[in-house]
């Protein structure tokens, strides 16, 4: 493609330039000396080898600076400067054990099914050859929470909220591997920050009741539990987190009534696969 190609076309032209800024010196040069003779202060070995010699010893510093600036240039364009991603490094291309596969727990997406399951290389050769494509990173981020590497799941996402910052999924997978890491002051901010994007996701309001619990924020957690509940009443697990909550508010008399609000939901969710099933 055209575009993949482009930089290497801007690198081949910028270096043709620099020759001919240095072709175009070189009379320049040749009339400075003349006019200033031999008082001019080159070196002996410089002089020795005449004038060309002597312009590129006085052009090298600009070339080496310009070189520079259009080698990064190119790295921009390619989306490969270094510090782009945070904690992203290609060298994981040659290989790395791979963690255990998850147990999920209040995963807010789907696990990947085992055809869909590819090896972090795989992703890896995927953003190289396409790094404008932010579904690839975020293809890359779940697997790695699908793995249960947490801390590459972070850095990815945090990549992906920052290009991307109104997309409420990246907020709401961000959220999730900060839980993980135990960090729930952040998992709190991103949960909610996913929420003011989108916010008819009951299981996120769950999330951020529980990110808001293990961080010691009951009042808020419970309203957030509490939403989650006004969106999908039929969930059993909403009514014993708020149960778990209220017990540990003291508020005995609702916990009871909470759980056992949970337990009739419950024996409705069963009822509801066996008829399935059936």
């Amino acid at each position: 493609m055209f575009y993949q190609i482009l930089p290497s076309i801007i690198f081949i032209l910028a270096i043709f330039a620099s020759l001919l800024v240095v072709l175009r010196r070189l009379p320049e040069a040749a009339e400075i000396q003349r006019k200033q003779g031999p008082n001019m202060p080159v070196t002996e070995k410089l002089a020795g080898k005449g004038l060309p010699a002597q312009a590129v010893s006085k052009l090298r510093p600009i070339l080496e600076h310009w070189t520079k600036r259009v080698w990064n240039f190119i790295l921009e364009a390619k989306d490969l400067k270094p510090g782009s991603l945070p904690g992203y490094k290609f060298r994981k291309i040659f290989g790395r054990r791979l963690r255990h596969q998850p147990q999920p727990l209040r995963q807010t997406t789907p696990p990947l099914t085992t055809a869909e399951v590819k090896d972090e290389k795989y992703y890896l050769e995927i953003i190289k050859k396409e790094p404008k494509n932010l579904a690839n990173y975020d293809s890359l981020g779940k697997y790695y929470l699908d793995t249960q590497n947490y801390g590459d799941a972070k850095d990815i996402y945090l990549y992906l909220t920052n290009h991307e910052a109104t997309n409420s999924d990246y907020h709401a997978r961000l959220a999730y591997s900060f839980y993980q890491l135990e960090q729930y002051d952040k998992a709190a901010e991103h949960y909610k920050k996913s929420l003011a994007l989108d916010s008819a996701q009951p299981t996120r309001y769950y999330n951020l009741g529980l990110s808001l619990e293990a961080a010691g924020k009951l009042p808020e957690a419970i309203k957030a539990f509490e939403q989650a509940r006004t969106l999908e009443p039929d969930n059993y697990k909403f009514y014993i987190g708020l149960s778990q909550i209220y017990d540990k508010t003291g508020d005995k008399d609702k916990a009871k009534e909470m759980a056992a609000l949970a337990k009739q939901k419950e024996g409705l969710h069963i009822s509801k696969k066996v008829k399935v099933g059936g």
